[in-house]
């Protein structure tokens, strides 16, 4: 990327962040250059801002932001438009333009010709396909490769129509989806600046004035069913109609089997489809099939959104079969929870009313687009859960699986009946805090616990190669709070984030949710006071692992350094004895990372920790990065990793002396700052002063005073 494009690329990037700062390293990410490189640009970036009336700013711990006049920003943007041709596209919006290319599949498309029209060479569209190969597959679609030929796209048209659907709702939701629509429609008189074009193309999917005519006739549909369809149902309908006409257009039809096709002719739906048929056959000058008009009536029995009390079907299978099916997961539920739903009339009308419909998409492989189905999965896993388990009974019987965004709706559906509106109890309850290493993660983890939670008493922090069935028994904990999945130990296990974001908050209080009616059945032990002499050894036990960690502190400082094995073999070079010493410790630090990521989400440093074979005593520094890379394809950028490595036979005392660094990290104001930028020497003062806290406070709770 040439340097006056990538000026422009980090002021388009600053204009359209949600938030008002954005950090060096994010931008760097972003344009995929070193941080390095984004700073050398910044004094063009000012000088160009001014030119404009506007400002760059700069805030310690956030980034630099823009800052001026609409009427200024106006100019600018008007300044961008006229230079539309110099616009860089990120590797998103390259890799969301060669799928809109690709899956219409009308004829195959040149590298050369991909190449030309986003300005990057044929070798970084051949790394855009590589990436892109992953997301084909997944969706039963092949991405063929032929030299002189070009590239394209090989599957079945229900495939393709499928992806297609697929990636306009992973990249747009309903509402953004509704607004682009129509400013796509309102606009495409006037010439769009590359960079509308870029989020443009993903629509170009679908052609939009197909869509504006068929508005018409979903609204008319709504009338003669006398029903109400969702905006997601609604906006869902619309896009597979105006799919089903662009493929009939090019003769790619679809096919259903004869005895669903006669099956669903006896549906009222079907008639109403057979209208809307005719309609868009008038309208748009084609011959609409009679499994395309199946395929229309399965749309409709999906999307219709009211309860009819009168006549509750609107599926394939009879109101008996939907009714048995609701009260089969109301029981489950009851059984798994306590709580009985039975004669609660609103879930069973709600549970009727989404079987119907779900049945029918089940039967015709077709699937919903749930738009909470992420925030479920992450906020309410013990819901969902719980459903997976309440509908196998009707799984068994359908002889097929329901899908996650079906099971979404279901959870939603009982999470509801559930909810009965009480503040969770402010009962005591104990969890094991646990990591694959116990030093680390585990105790910034448990400090965040303790602030959010008085309830909770965090009996034990363990690494989770000790959460034995043995372990457990001599334990009265209640449940285990891990940072990365653990097998079956007896006990409720919540995967949350080291960090402890909102979603965990959630699966933390579900759990607590379901565990309020439950009596105890353990008795909480009595702390028992430790005498002098032990209170002694322990502070001689502190004093001997702060004097160890301060004289094996190291700092580094590498830009040779381009991803985490490169990162691991440096620190195994730096901390090892020997030849073999410095390859196990760096396979130790990998293996780790295997178990789950330790990079400190927000903030582009990563915690690398694990207990080595290799060593006698305990290793603590910090590496700085000349040029951050990303952990993961989906990661965002490290620039600093902070190195706790531990012998095999480490006391609990040494363990929790060096994860007292993890435990404050996010808490001591400026720490994050200091390590960063700061230098070996302002580090080091930094750790002592810690230590000699952590010191003070190990005192105070042994000696009392």
């Amino acid at each position: 990327m040439k340097s006056n494009a990538r000026v422009r690329a980090i002021i388009r990037l600053l204009g359209s962040s949600d938030e008002p700062y954005m950090s060096i390293g994010d931008i760097a990410e972003a344009l995929e250059v070193s941080t390095k490189t984004v700073s050398r640009d910044l004094p063009e970036v000012e000088k160009l801002l001014m030119q404009y009336g506007l400002q760059l700013t700069k805030k310690t711990g956030a980034g630099i932001g823009l800052e001026g006049s609409m009427k200024h920003f106006m100019a600018l943007e008007e300044f961008f438009n006229d230079s539309a041709e110099e616009y860089i596209y990120t590797p998103q919006e390259r890799q969301s333009i060669i799928i809109s290319r690709l899956l219409p599949g009308n004829e195959p498309v040149k590298l050369f010709a991909l190449a030309s029209q986003l300005r990057v060479t044929d070798g970084t569209i051949s790394n855009d396909l590589d990436k892109l190969e992953r997301w084909f597959r997944e969706r039963k679609l092949e991405l063929i490769r032929k030299p002189g030929l070009g590239v394209y796209i090989q599957g079945n048209e229900q495939d393709i129509r499928k992806a297609i659907v697929h990636y306009i709702y992973e990249k747009i939701s309903e509402e953004q989806l509704l607004s682009l629509l129509q400013e796509n429609l309102e606009t495409e008189a006037r010439e769009k600046s590359k960079a509308e074009k870029a989020s443009g193309y993903l629509l170009d999917l679908v052609d939009q004035q197909i869509i504006h005519r068929l508005e018409g006739f979903v609204k008319s549909m709504e009338k003669s069913l006398d029903c109400s369809f969702s905006d997601n149902a609604f906006i869902g309908l619309i896009v597979h109609l105006s799919l089903a006409v662009q493929r009939i257009r090019k003769n790619e039809r679809i096919e259903i089997s004869p005895m669903l096709l006669q099956e669903l002719q006896s549906r009222k739906e079907f008639a109403a489809a057979s209208r809307m048929a005719e309609g868009m056959a008038k309208e748009f000058d084609i011959q609409v099939p009679q499994d395309e008009i199946g395929y229309i009536t399965m749309h409709l029995l999906g999307a219709r959104n009211r309860y009819n009390k009168q006549n509750v079907s609107v599926s394939v299978m009879d109101n008996f079969h939907l009714v048995k099916y609701a009260k089969s997961i109301m029981k489950h539920a009851y059984e798994e929870t306590g709580k009985n739903l039975m004669k609660n009339q609103g879930l069973l009308a709600g549970l009727v009313n989404h079987l119907g419909p779900s049945i029918s998409r089940l039967k015709m492989n077709m699937e919903i687009r749930n738009p909470l189905l992420k925030e479920m999965q992450e906020s309410y896993p013990e819901l969902m859960k719980l459903s997976h388990r309440c509908v196998k009974t009707i799984e068994a019987e359908l002889g097929e699986a329901l899908p996650d965004s079906e099971i979404a709706y279901i959870a939603m559906h009982l999470g509801a009946a559930l909810e009965d509106h009480e503040p969770l109890t402010l009962r005591e309850h104990r969890a094991i805090v646990a990591c694959p290493t116990g030093m680390g993660t585990s105790r910034m983890l448990a400090s965040c616990i303790r602030k959010k939670y008085s309830n909770i008493k965090i009996v034990d922090l363990v690494s989770t190669l000790q959460l034995t069935a043995e372990y457990i028994d001599r334990t009265d904990a209640e449940f285990v709070i891990s940072t990365v999945p653990v097998q079956e130990c007896g006990l409720s296990v919540i995967v949350v984030n080291p960090l402890f974001n909102e979603q965990d908050q959630v699966r933390i209080e579900n759990q607590l949710r379901l565990m309020k009616d439950n009596l105890l059945t353990k008795t909480v032990k009595p702390e028992q006071q430790i005498d002098f002499k032990e209170a002694l050894n322990q502070l001689t036990l502190y004093n001997e692992a702060i004097k160890e960690l301060l004289d094996s502190f190291f700092f580094v400082e590498d830009e040779e350094i381009h991803d985490i094995q490169a990162l691991c073999g440096k620190i195994g070079r730096i901390a090892g004895r020997s030849s073999e010493g410095c390859s196990g410790i760096a396979a130790e630090l990998l293996t780790r990372e295997s178990h789950g990521s330790t990079l400190v989400s927000g903030n582009h440093m990563i915690l690398l920790h694990c207990r080595s074979r290799w060593l006698q005593h305990m290793q603590l520094g910090i590496v700085h990065l000349g040029r951050a890379f990303a952990y993961s394809e989906h990661a965002e950028q490290i620039r600093t990793a902070i190195v706790m490595i531990a012998p095999q036979d480490t006391t609990q005392y040494h363990l929790e002396t060096i994860g007292y660094i993890s435990e404050i990290l996010l808490e001591r104001w400026g720490l994050i700052e200091v390590l960063h930028e700061g230098s070996k020497e302002h580090i080091y003062e930094e750790l002592v002063q810690i230590f000699q806290e952590f010191f003070k406070r190990k005192y105070k709770l042994l000696m009392g005073g």
